[in-house]
Parts: structure tokens; sequence; C-alpha cells
């Protein structure tokens, strides 16, 4: 993610015992990250690194679970129907699938449903339950990753003689339960320091068929399921403590060689070696492709896919999924930029302890993801809203925050809710997100620590030449990383920027090269970062260690903080005239120029032969005078200035470049990049390149970011002030060099950046002229 000026954390003291270091040859930094994280004695180190070394907790833990196995027995035994009610995220189908394929094995008589995210939300809508009773005259009701606060509809089917079994995961209404002779199997009803306490739904589904095999004498066939499970934690972003993190490492083993023909399309088409997965792989691309169906399609094509035994549909569905999640990305994309913008628009915002944005066009299904990457972003809860006259979204925490509770506090607001207290549902009037935001950042602040400024924990200090695969082949070992096992952070000190270059098919991150003072050098991928400043000056970065597929080392930045602190000097007082409102601003000019002839015209994008006296911020040298002509591009462009001619006067005023629409800017911004490639070997200062078409930095990068993409010109890159611009690869046309989402993005960043652009020019434009000077 993005710098954050984030808070970073010394490494935590340890004091490993000789038992314990010698479990890890002596290794000090691994057995230290573990004591840190709370497995300080043999048998617990043990059983975290190998499942083979830990001991699970028994099915029979969970409340109701036997009733519930011996109830689903009975069914078997008496080809009894089975309605299995599940939900439409990752968690939801594999649990469903889970279920479905568990009992089918068994012979059972089973059926399933999934609620329509847009049209129903989560949870068990009475007439859709009562629609799908009369199609398939069920007489048991199993739930999984859903029902535990559906009370009008269990108790319905209750009263009409069903057997009604909810297994959830979700937090219960006020510690309600649903009333016997419903059977609720779910790990809340456990001490939350219970080893089963963090399962994800198909987490308490595996739990009720383990049980329901071994009372069978089929516990072997059990192996075959937990693929499922792994899919299901890792796509809810449980906990990776105790069970749960025992299931995962062996549904990774089995995920690793599964025989599930869906499952092997789905990794086909997602372009991952089944043999070498890892949890982040499902969290990044598997886990998304399977949510697309749910979150903008139908998700029991998901649960289809997860079940089938033909090839032919498997392949048939994954393409399906593919294609719903590239228009997932762009509409993704989209959404986040409209919210960044929100944001840049009114950053009061951000002084919530709760972010809380509302947008009636958004997508329902996608902002989620979009609110997780801005919980991550900026390190609180984040609500994002769509839709109107109801508003209907997702709440997202990061690790450390529970935002299900002040939502609960205030549930009177709302008219759903749901979820834990990383993520939760919710829909209410339009009307009320104003006091939402209010009360829930006022609950938030009561009961838990909001940290002025974000902690990062920083968990080990190294050299750049100890970044070594032996050590990121060391680190692997405390694998899987996720929620509640995140990668080790390690920081290098004191380094400065060497190279930079945006990466990616969509121009959206960073590949930096970064040196310390011996002269070592390391390259570091920055995610996310191509609208980012750089680092400048000596600086430290702190970042995730990983091998990649191609057995590389791998460093993701995370964070980076200046270590010299920047120089501030204190500017003698300036006196400004402000023309800014001059009907005839050209004939103001030549009456200013009369009265100070040495003054400095900074005036951009015009012609040098028709406007020679004009100067561009390439070109300000020192002067007593300084005349703004042309508006600034941005606010640092007017420090700059002011910082190159330090003048003791400053003349205000607000002349329209000449290369004003963005189409102009487009033609103008191809006719430099040629230029610099025929003329400058491909070589240019941004401010050469910037002050040509009076545009911000930003515009000209995202600008020849989206010629790039086009086919226009070559790969760029940008690194210490400058632009590196390669020729078009010959014989390639714009048809042959991009694809429409590609292109799409590109172009929607390269519009967003010129928006900023204009926005500071009409901030420019009717601020105070003192303020517009302090910047």
């Amino acid at each position: 993610m993005p710098s954050m000026n984030r808070r970073w954390l010394d490494p935590p003291p340890a004091d490993p015992s000789s038992e314990v270091l010698a479990l890890f040859a002596n290794d000090a930094l691994l057995a230290r990250l573990l004591w840190t994280r709370g497995y300080r004695d043999p048998d617990s180190v043990r059983g975290f690194l190998s499942p083979d070394e830990y001991v699970p907790a028994a099915p029979e833990a969970l409340p109701d679970l036997v009733k519930a196995s011996a109830v689903l027995q009975r069914a078997i035994e008496q080809e009894t129907p089975i309605l299995i009610w599940g939900d439409f995220d990752v968690d939801g189908q594999t649990a469903t699938a889970l279920l479905l394929d568990g009992l089918s094995r068994l012979g059972a008589k089973v059926s399933y449903y999934l609620p329509d995210r847009a049209t129903e939300s989560h949870g068990i809508k009475l007439v859709s339950l009562q629609r799908e009773l009369d199609r398939t005259q069920a007489a048991i009701l199993l739930t999984c990753d859903t029902g535990v606060t559906e009370f009008e509809s269990l108790e319905y089917a209750s009263s009409i003689g069903m057997q009604v079994i909810v297994t959830d995961h979700h937090e219960l209404a006020e510690g309600r339960l649903p009333a016997p002779p419903i059977l609720t199997v779910n790990p809340h009803r456990l001490p939350a320091s219970h080893p089963l306490s963090s399962l994800p739904g198909v987490g308490v589904a595996y739990m009720l068929m383990q049980h329901l095999y071994t009372s069978l004498g089929k516990e072997r066939k059990l192996a075959a399921l937990l693929d499922l499970v792994a899919l299901g934690i890792v796509g809810d972003v449980a906990t990776q403590t105790a069970d749960t993190r025992y299931l995962l490492q062996r549904g990774l083993d089995e995920l690793r060689r599964t025989g599930r023909i869906g499952l092997q399309a789905l990794l086909d088409v997602a372009r991952v070696n089944a043999a070498t997965m890892t949890a982040e792989q499902i969290g990044f691309q598997i886990a998304p492709r399977l949510n697309a169906a749910g979150r903008i399609g139908d998700a029991r094509r998901s649960v289809e896919l997860l079940t089938t035994r033909r090839s032919d549909d498997a392949h048939l569905i994954a393409q399906q999924l593919e294609g719903l999640n590239a228009k997932r990305r762009l509409d993704t994309q989209q959404i986040e930029a409209a919210a960044l913008d929100m944001l840049n628009d009114d950053p009061a915002l951000l002084r919530d302890a709760v972010l809380v944005l509302h947008q009636p066009q958004w997508h329902p299904g996608l902002v989620g993801i979009v609110a997780n990457s801005l919980a991550e972003r900026y390190a609180r809860p984040v609500i994002l809203l769509a839709g109107d006259p109801i508003a209907r979204g997702s709440a997202r925490a990061p690790d450390g925050y529970d935002i299900f509770s002040p939502l609960a506090a205030h549930a009177d607001l709302l008219n759903t809710f749901g979820g834990h207290p990383g993520a939760a549902g919710l829909s209410l009037a339009v009307e009320k997100i104003p006091l939402l935001r209010q009360l829930v950042s006022q609950s938030l602040r009561r009961t838990q620590e909001v940290p002025e400024i974000p902690a990062l924990q920083i968990d080990a200090v190294v050299t750049l030449d100890q970044l070594t695969l032996d050590l990121a082949g060391r680190l692997v070992r405390l694998a899987p990383f996720g929620q509640g096992n995140p990668r080790p952070v390690i920081a290098v000190n004191d380094l400065s920027l060497d190279h930079a270059a945006i990466i990616g098919r969509q121009e959206l991150h960073r590949k930096i090269t970064v040196q310390d003072r011996e002269g070592r050098a390391q390259t570091l991928l920055w995610w996310h970062s191509s609208k980012e400043p750089l680092p400048e000056g000596r600086f430290d970065v702190a970042f995730n260690m990983g091998i990649n597929e191609r057995g590389d080392l791998e460093l993701i930045l995370l964070d980076w903080r200046q270590r010299e602190a920047p120089i501030v000097e204190i500017k003698r007082e300036i006196i400004i005239h402000d023309w800014r409102q001059e009907r005839d601003p050209r004939a103001k000019l030549e009456e200013v120029k009369a009265a100070a002839p040495d003054a400095i015209i900074w005036a951009e994008s015009y012609s040098r032969q028709q406007y020679p006296q004009y100067t561009r911020r390439a070109e300000l040298t020192p002067a007593p005078t300084l005349i703004i002509f042309t508006p600034p591009s941005d606010a640092n462009a007017l420090r700059c200035a002011v910082d190159a001619v330090q003048p003791t006067q400053i003349h205000l005023f607000n002349m329209p470049p000449p290369i004003g629409s963005t189409d102009d800017i487009m033609r103008q911004l191809k006719r430099a990049a040629v230029n610099v490639i025929e003329a400058r070997a491909g070589v240019e200062s941004m401010d050469v390149i910037a002050g040509a078409l009076a545009a911000s930095p930003a515009v000209v990068m995202t600008g020849l970011a989206l010629l790039a993409v086009r086919g226009e010109i070559g790969a760029v890159s940008f690194a210490r002030g400058k632009a590196r611009i390669s020729p078009a690869e010959s014989g390639t046309g714009v048809d042959q060099h991009s694809d429409a989402a590609q292109e799409q993005a590109a172009l929607v960043r390269f519009q967003a950046a010129v928006s900023e652009m204009m926005a500071y020019r009409r901030f420019y434009s009717k601020t105070e002229a003192s303020e517009v000077i302090r910047g």
C-alpha cells in the first residue's frame, strides 16, 4: 500500500528458550518471531509449524453438533430430503459445496439454495424459503454461513414441522439463539479462547461432516472435502490460529493435489500452479474469481463449478467466472477512484474513526472489496454504501478493530445487519447515513483504541546484504500467512532511490530500486503506487519477503518513512498583487512588465516563437518579481516556482493556458513524447514535459501510461524527475497492443488526474491570494 506516514513500532523484545531455539537450529530470528506471536514452548511451536504435530479439538465441542449429525444420519437412512441454504460469498459457496458434496457422497437426497445478492441480500427471506420448500418438498433445512439471526424464517420452518439445523459463524444477535428444537452449531457459543472459536462458515460445516463421516465409519474419505475448507478460510479472511490454521494447512495440502475438476479448470484460467499453491494465491487469484459470481452474477455457478464432475461444464463455468472477474476488476477500480475523489474533495471525512461513504450509483455487490482496500489504506474501519432511498453496503475493518460491535450498538438505525468483527453487511435509509457516521465513530472511540497515527509493527530490522533467498526461505516456514498470522514485516534503514518504473498491465504498480550508502542495491515491488509520490533523500523501507513462482527473491513494499527531515526555510515576506479578475489580462501584463522589466513571466504551453518572453517551470531563475500568468497545474508546481525565483513581489493572473481540453492535452503529450524519443534519446525532465503542456506531473505520467497502453509509444518509466520513453514496437497497432479493459482503466486514471488538476485551478482562481501562495 502507499506510504501512510504510519508510526513504526520497533521489534518487540523476545527471549525464546533454548528448547525453542533448538527447533529452528538456533535460528534466532524465527524463534523470536514466533515468541512474539505467542508460541513460546516447544509443543505450541511444533503444532504451529506442522499439522502432524497439532492436536485438533473434537467436533463434539461445538454445541448441538452431535444432535445435528444424528439428524443427518437418520435423514440419509430414511431418504429424507434436505435443503441446504447457503450464502453467496466464498465462505458460503464453499460451505454449500462442501455440504452438498459431503452429503451426496453418503447417499443423501439433497438440494441447495443461495440467495441473490442484488434482490435478496444475505440471510433467509421468508418468501424465498416458502418458494424453495414448495419446490423441493424438503423436510430438513440445513443452513451454512448464514441463519443465526434469521428468526422469522427459522421459526416458520420449525412451525410447519421441519427439522432446522443452523450452521453459522456470524455473531449472535445480542446473545440470542434460535429457539429449540432448532439446532444451532456456531463457534460463538464457545469461549473466545477455544481453539474452534475462529472457524468460518465452511469450517463449521466441515466439523459437522467430520462427525457424521466418523459416526458412519467413513472418516478416511473426509480429506476430499478439505480443499473447499482451505478456499473458504482464506476467502472469508478468517483468523488463522488454532484449529482454523490446522484446517488450512491440511486443506492446502489437499488443494495442491485436488481431483476436483472444477478447481482444476479455475486454476488453469487463473494461471496458478496447483502444486505450489499458497494461501495468498487463494486470496488474490482464486477467491476473487469465485466471489465475482456472487457479486455481479449468480453464486450458484461457483457451487456448480466446485461440485461438477463434467469436464466440459467445468471449463465453461471457469471461463464465465473469468469474464465476470474482469468486469468486477474494472468496476471496482472505478468505485475506488470515485471514493478517493470524494475524500480529496472533503478531507474532513477522514477525521472520523469510521470512514463512511455513500454513492447511489455504486454497485452494492462490489463496495465490500473497495471498503477492504480503503480500510487497509487508511488503517481504520470503512463502510461503503450504495443505492437510494435504501442504501445497502458493506463494512470492513483492518486487523485489530471490531466494526461489528459499534454497528450492533446502533442497530436501531439499520434495516438489516449481520456479520462479525472484521466484516459486516447492512442496509438503512439514506437520510440516516450522517447519523450513522457520527454514532459508529463515537462508539468506536469509546470502546476501542483508535490511534491518531496508524501503527506498523516492525518484526525485524536487517541490512540490504542480508536480504537473501535463504532468509526468505526460512521465513516461509511460518506460512500459511493471513489474518492472525501475517507475513513478517522487515525493515531496512538509511536508503536512497536509484530507479523507479511503473509496471503492470494496467500501469497501477511500481518497481523501485533502492541503494544503501555502500552502493548495494535491491529491488522492491510497490503495489497500487503509480500515483504516489516517490521517496526522496534518505529514507527507510518496510516490506514483506517472499519467493515468487520463478524461485526469485521478492520484496513487497508496505511503507517508507523519511529518514532525514526536510530543510524548512523561513521565507521573507512577499508582496502579492492580485490581477486574477482583470478583464484584459494581457493589457495588465504589459503594464506590470513595464513597471518591473526584470520580472520573470511564468506562463506555460504557449508557443516559444510567438511568446519568447514567457518562461516555463524548468527555466525559472531567481528574480525580484514573479508574474504568474497561467494558473499553476498543482500546489507543488507553485511552491517549486516560488522557491526557484525567490521573489519579493508576486503578481497573480488567471489566464487559461492554450491547451485546455483533455483531447488537447493528449494530442500535445503524444507530440511531446515523439519529440523526446526522436530528439532526446527517450529521456526528458518531467518539468520540461509538464511545462510544455501546462500540466501536472500526474497528468503527464497517467497520460504517457495511456499512450503506452494504446501502443502509441513503448514502455515508460519515471525516476529522479525524468521520464524514460521508448518507441512503440514496430508493427504493433492500438488494436493489437491493448485490450478494452486495460485501456479503459488507464483512461480513467488519466481523466482523474486531469480532474484533480482542474480542481486545483478552481482553488487557485477563487481562494484568497495569500492563502494560494502559502499552499
